[in-house]
């Protein structure tokens, strides 16, 4: 077994009910380490091809790394990964918590679920055994309920569970899996696939260690982390005092976050929105902090709203991407209506992003009368209008009337509505993209366009080359030059390393912001330290261009086309805005997602890994056999 690997995954095919483990071997873990790379090897393997993401041929698989579980800082992620319903391509989400080192504890570095149970069940697996268990009583409760339900039932104060809500069990194209009350593998669809599984939990209690190679090395090199973190200011000590919620009013300011369904940008677009933007406002219902797992920034925090309109006691601090999606996406500026919004998705199971997304669409209809209060039971969409907003999710959580054309996000929604909805529509590739604005930092949207999980906000770490020089990490090839952000040519070369750096260290298992945004985490160092291997950069960069081009052929192979992922016109300013930061702003994004292609050894016009490419990576004799 090699060191920081538990060494086993586990496979469970609901349809008959058998379950059995294999052993992970040393080489499939050097090759692709973990989380969406031991994902998509295991999927490309033996998921069929163009097979139905809600069918019982798909696969859901829950993916650590070799970081998750270990002292490494941040090291508590893991990656939910499947065949996306939402985009018809690969599909991945990541999440924190405690779930991920918790099953590498009871024994496994991934579980991969096929089939369709009978009736709804939860597995079960604790240090290193698999059961499958009637979940008949838990289907219809809300996520907070069933994790509560399930530690009773097993008497385990320390059980950890990812279950579905009421959302994803009505199949929701918007919904995600749920780990830890409130932590969230929002995207891609991966609830409504666990849900068309009648999987409703899979709940893990491990008392095992995760075996270390070199425990001194690992210690000194987190011990200088987080002393170095403690001394930085910015945008790190916004995070460790505020968490993300904290950024927002400067993201509005500047430009980078979206308002009225991304046709505005700037203060003056937003009146009032200091009532949801200011991170003191948020914190002043916060009672108290927490911290993922291994994590010394403990961005999250737990708010006790008891007062207002919607007073919904004690419930996980909204980030970033929900006020931006609940606020200035929807011209909202009520608060109290954000966190019931936040608490109804944490609950129900949607993606917070694609639900404010679809909000701001149905809005954006009712404004130029493609939808009338006929088509909405009376509901005045107008925008900002909170208790509008808190109704309409709710009909979206119990698919009822509009609600249940909404559910399973804008394309879909659009195409349903017709009438020219599709103008109103802002998605990419099918997928609701992140609250930032590629007006705002061009290289966001190779990002959005370019990863084989589209309109992901945090698959685009290229965006920092566009924010001036800096660091990626303490390592000479993750240094950025100063790139002039509005001049388009010369980018792809170093947005393709950092994209294949990214797939490395979210494949180990550890959180992308000290990854892509503090600039001293020494991934490769830590990496190093807890297998034992003796990786230098570059092959970290050619492991997680493996990764990263082996997605990308999934996505061929499911039939995804280049021109089916395209940023929509208003998302590149055309017709460019009128007032704000952003104004009289239009972005090549052809330049950058050409250039970035040819970078990755991808044809720039199809997006298809050349030959030469495969054959470099040790990926073509799988294509050829499973493509």
């Amino acid at each position: 077994m090699p060191n920081g690997y538990a060494g086993k995954i586990g496979f469970v095919d609901l349809t008959t009910g058998k379950i059995h483990t294999e052993t992970l071997d040393d080489t499939q873990a050097r090759d692709f380490i973990g989380g969406q790379g031991l994902g998509v090897r295991t999927l490309f393997e033996r998921q069929p091809k163009c097979a139905d993401p809600m069918g019982p041929e798909s696969i859901l698989g829950f993916a650590t790394g070799p970081l998750t579980g270990t002292k490494t800082p941040t090291g508590g992620r893991y990656m939910a990964v499947c065949k996306s319903p939402l985009t018809g391509g690969w599909g991945d989400a990541n999440s924190g918590g405690y779930f991920g080192s918790e099953l590498k504890s009871a024994g496994l570095d991934a579980v991969f679920i096929s089939g369709k149970a009978e009736k709804p069940v939860y597995l079960l697996i604790q240090n290193g055994t698999l059961e499958l268990r009637d979940a008949a009583r838990l289907w219809g409760r809300d996520t907070v309920e069933t994790e509560a339900a399930l530690r009773g039932e097993t008497n385990e104060k320390r059980l950890r569970v990812a279950c579905i809500g009421p959302a994803s069990e009505r199949l929701s194209l918007i919904s995600g899996i749920a780990n830890d009350g409130g932590r969230f593998a929002a995207r891609s669809g991966v609830g409504a696939v666990m849900g068309s599984k009648n999987l409703k939990a899979v709940a893990v209690r491990g008392s095992g260690r995760v075996a270390v190679a070199d425990t001194a090395r690992l210690e000194s090199l987190r011990k200088s982390f987080i002393n170095e973190i403690k001394e930085m200011k910015g945008f790190v000590e916004v995070l460790r005092e505020q968490g993300t919620c904290g950024l927002t009013a400067g993201l509005i300011a500047g430009g980078a976050t979206p308002i009225k369904n991304w046709s505005a940008s700037g203060t003056e677009a937003f009146p009032g929105g200091e009532q949801v933007s200011a991170g003191e406002r948020v914190l002043k219902y916060q009672t108290r902090k927490y911290a993922c797992a291994n994590c010394p920034i403990a961005c999250g925090g737990i708010v006790n709203v008891t007062d207002g309109r919607y007073p919904v006691g004690e419930s996980h601090k909204p980030e970033y991407e929900t006020v931006g999606a609940f606020g200035p996406m929807c011209m909202n500026t009520d608060l109290a209506a954000v966190f019931k919004l936040n608490d109804m998705c944490n609950r129900s199971g949607l993606d917070t992003i694609s639900a404010g997304s679809v909000i701001a669409f149905a809005m954006e209809c009712y404004e130029e009368g493609i939808l009338t209060a006929a088509d909405t039971d009376g509901i005045e969409l107008t925008w900002g209008n909170a208790e509008a907003m808190v109704a309409l999710t709710e009909k979206i959580i119990r698919r009822e009337g509009l609600g249940d054309i909404l559910a399973d996000g804008v394309k879909k929604a659009a195409q349903k509505i017709g009438a020219g909805a599709e103008k109103c529509a802002m998605h990419v590739g099918g997928q609701e993209p992140g609250l930032h604005s590629a007006l705002f930092l061009p290289s966001r949207g190779t990002g959005y366009v370019c990863d084989p999980t589209p309109g992901r906000h945090t698959a685009a770490p290229m965006a920092r080359i566009d924010g001036g020089p800096g660091a990626w990490a303490p390592y000479p090839e993750m240094k950025i030059g100063n790139f002039e952000r509005y001049n388009y040519s010369g980018k792809g070369p170093l947005a393709a390393r950092a994209s294949a750096y990214l797939q490395a260290g979210a494949s180990a298992g550890v959180c992308l912001m000290p990854m892509m945004f503090f600039g001293n985490f020494p991934m490769v160092d830590f990496l190093n330290a807890v297998t034992g291997w003796d990786a230098d950069v570059a092959e970290v960069l050619a492991t997680g261009h493996r990764l990263m081009t082996l997605r990308q052929a999934f996505n061929i192979r499911e039939g995804i086309e280049a021109g089916d992922v395209q940023l929509p016109d208003r998302l590149k300013g055309i017709p460019p805005q009128s007032g704000g930061p952003l104004a009289d702003v239009t972005i090549d994004i052809d330049t950058l997602t050409r250039e970035f292609r040819q970078a990755m050894g991808w044809h720039p016009d199809t997006a298809r890994p050349a030959d030469a490419t495969l054959d470099k990576l040790g990926l073509a004799q799988m294509v050829r056999d499973f493509g």
